[in-house]
């Protein structure tokens, strides 16, 4: 699982930011190639959100009636995901999906593996737990544009301020407070201090952030022979998106506890057939 800050940041900091009891247009919290891929799937596809965080996406496939499972590392935000949207959830890291192989009709990774040790690995796991024919959404920060540089300054000024409890309030009344200002503003007045401060530590003070370019991506796809049918810049963004089509069989290893999740999710499928 990594390190114990890795392991437990958002638990202390879920990537929560949109109020639960307010409903919310799907447009104005999910980027418009997700949005895009979630109407077009037929109903009896089976969906996992890798790192789905408290569950905004859940939410909305659930709105579908489309079958979904969360997995996240982050307790706190898994068990809000449960609680808001009564769908079924795992915890489990990103680079070891307690899932057979050839699981999912989709698998979705919005925003995920550029937080994780080992982007690479965790993408072959997303890949690996796809049904051949199946697709996956993969979203990534880019590596050009504005917030790689703000991630190393002031990102980097400011997470070494929170390490020390002196220069903590110098970080609040210099940068928080500026920071949710403007979102208060952005948002028409929709944005609340807690959802403004899950921004803020998401964007300059999460411990471990990877920018990857389209090439990579492209060579990762071409390891794996698998097909990308979809690329959207999104430009003014901070995350690049590709929808990925899984092309052939690949074989895997026995696992008898990833056999008994499938064995589960097989019944589960029989008994809401």
């Amino acid at each position: 699982m990594g390190d114990p800050e890795s392991a437990t940041f958002y638990d202390q900091h879920p990537f929560d930011w949109v109020p639960s009891d307010v409903p919310e247009k799907i447009e104005s919290v999910v980027s418009r190639p997700l949005v895009e891929l979630i109407r077009s799937l037929d109903v009896n596809s089976l969906v996992l959100d890798i790192g789905c965080g408290p569950g905004r996406v859940l939410g909305f496939l659930k709105r579908r009636g489309i079958r979904c499972i969360g997995l996240d590392r982050s307790r706190v935000s898994l068990g809000l995901a449960i609680k808001r949207y009564d769908r079924p959830g795992a915890v489990g890291d990103n680079l070891h999906l307690p899932f057979a192989d050839g699981t999912a009709d989709v698998v979705i990774s919005d925003g995920v593996i550029h937080h994780t040790e080992d982007p690479l690995t965790a993408f072959t796991e997303n890949f690996r737990i796809l049904k051949p024919g199946g697709r996956m959404y993969l979203a990534v920060y880019k590596p050009n544009g504005r917030y790689p540089r703000l991630y190393k300054f002031p990102g980097g000024l400011i997470r070494d301020a929170l390490m020390r409890e002196w220069s903590k309030p110098f970080v609040t009344v210099f940068f928080q407070v500026p920071y949710y200002a403007i979102h208060f503003v952005r948002s028409g007045g929709k944005r609340t201090w807690s959802g403004a401060r899950n921004l803020f530590y998401d964007y300059f003070v999460t411990p471990r952030v990877a920018f990857l370019p389209r090439r990579t991506i492209e060579e990762w796809c071409e390891k794996q022979q698998a097909r990308i049918i979809r690329y959207d810049e999104n430009r003014g963004q901070n995350v690049h998106s590709f929808l990925v089509a899984k092309e052939q069989q690949t074989q895997g290893r026995h696992d008898p506890a990833k056999v008994v999740v499938q064995e589960r999710l097989i019944q589960e499928k029989r008994e809401t057939a």
